[in-house]
């Protein structure tokens, strides 16, 4: 058996790619670790029966065009259009400056995130656009890409506007935004995480405050306040 590319493989695969890392991680935050371990709902009041499934379907529209999104940048590279390249990674520098950008991408991310998060509350936007992201008032795994058509165009427009700043490599384009994946669906758990909160701020935070996190970092209980 021969598994799928990591890039290239078109929109299908990304689709297929996207769709199998979503939901297999939203039933392993929402269905497994809560059976394995003593988690605490941050709400007290249960979800609305059909939420989640709603939240899980709803999900579909923004990973089809996430997947399209990735699909462009292949195009792009394809054409030479944009700073993308590919390639093998083998000296110390070429690692270094994948680390490095690593920092940068999460740093654009993050800006990203912030600016078109408070954007998507201008009223207008709301209420056409975002309100669908906040029907879920007790957050779960799969409200994590449960929005607007036009609001996943905004999130995910970041995803091909890096690929003309520096030079990324495709590999590192596809696994940062991956992982993105799974931040917006573990700030979205309903449980808290901190200090594991699987972002660099979230690392560092471990790293230098130990155990007990830091305050200065975002933290699910924070976003699944927003929500209420």
């Amino acid at each position: 058996m021969q598994w799928p590319p990591l890039y290239g493989g078109g929109f299908l695969s990304a689709v297929g790619q996207l769709a199998a890392f979503y939901y297999v991680l939203g039933a392993v935050l929402h269905y497994v670790i809560p059976a394995i371990f003593n988690v605490q709902g941050i709400q007290e009041q249960p979800r609305k029966p059909g939420e989640v499934s709603r939240d899980a379907i709803n999900s579909i529209g923004p990973i089809i065009v996430k997947a399209a999104i990735w699909t462009v940048v292949e195009q792009l590279h394809a054409r030479g259009i944009s700073k993308v390249y590919a390639g093998p990674v083998n000296s110390k520098a070429e690692v270094l400056y994948i680390l490095g950008c690593i920092v940068l991408l999460d740093y654009l991310h993050d800006t990203w995130f912030y600016w078109t998060h408070r954007l998507l509350h201008w009223r207008p936007l709301y209420r056409w656009v975002h309100w669908e992201h906040h029907r879920a008032t007790s957050p779960s795994p799969f409200t994590g890409y449960a929005f607007h058509i036009v609001e996943a165009l905004i999130v995910f427009a970041n995803e091909v506007l890096v690929c003309f700043l520096f030079p990324i490599h495709m590999g590192l384009h596809r696994i940062y935004h991956i992982a993105t994946t799974m931040i917006h669906q573990a700030g979205h758990a309903g449980y808290e995480l901190s200090p594991f909160i699987p972002t660099l701020e979230g690392i560092a935070a471990v790293l230098l405050s130990g155990l007990k996190g830091s305050s200065a970092v975002n933290t699910v209980q924070h976003h699944d306040m927003h929500h209420r």
